[in-house]
């Protein structure tokens, strides 16, 4: 009966925790759309001749600009290869021998090495788009 309990609790956290999470940030999107509707419907009953579209587009919310979307790159790439190699030397010099620090480690300094060259391409790739975001920026 035990190794039935062991074969099925894993089983069950693999199917029942990601349709969980997806039902939450569903659920939550949702309700951020309901009080964008309920915010716009109560400015329209206090003010009748508000212009919908105005209203609407100063509630959107403001994207991120590609330049930093890109340093939040470089920035997630650098922490992640600080903290893979923190948790290498952890293993390796303060002699706490445990296996999971160097598979962390490696696999922190992984990520962190995509998020790098994830920015670097980016930035090479998107260099017309940024002077053209930054020149429109200026234009308001």
């Amino acid at each position: 009966m035990f190794w039935l309990v062991q074969l099925l609790v894993p089983i069950g956290v693999a199917v029942v925790l990601p349709i969980a999470v997806v039902a939450i940030v569903f659920k939550s999107a949702m309700a951020s759309e309901r009080n964008r509707k309920e915010i716009i419907l109560a400015a329209l009953e206090k003010n009748p001749n508000l212009d919908v579209e105005d209203l609407v587009k100063r509630m959107k919310k403001s994207e991120k600009l590609i330049k930093e979307k890109l340093l939040a790159r470089l920035e997630h790439g650098c922490l992640c290869c600080l903290m893979g190699v923190a948790f290498a030397l952890l293993y390796f010099f303060l002699s706490v021998q445990k296996e999971i620090l160097i598979i962390a480690g490696a696999a922190l300094i992984a990520i962190g090495i995509a998020f790098l060259i994830s920015y670097f391409v980016g930035r090479r790739m998107l260099e017309k788009e940024i002077l053209a975001e930054e020149q429109n920026m200026n234009k308001e």
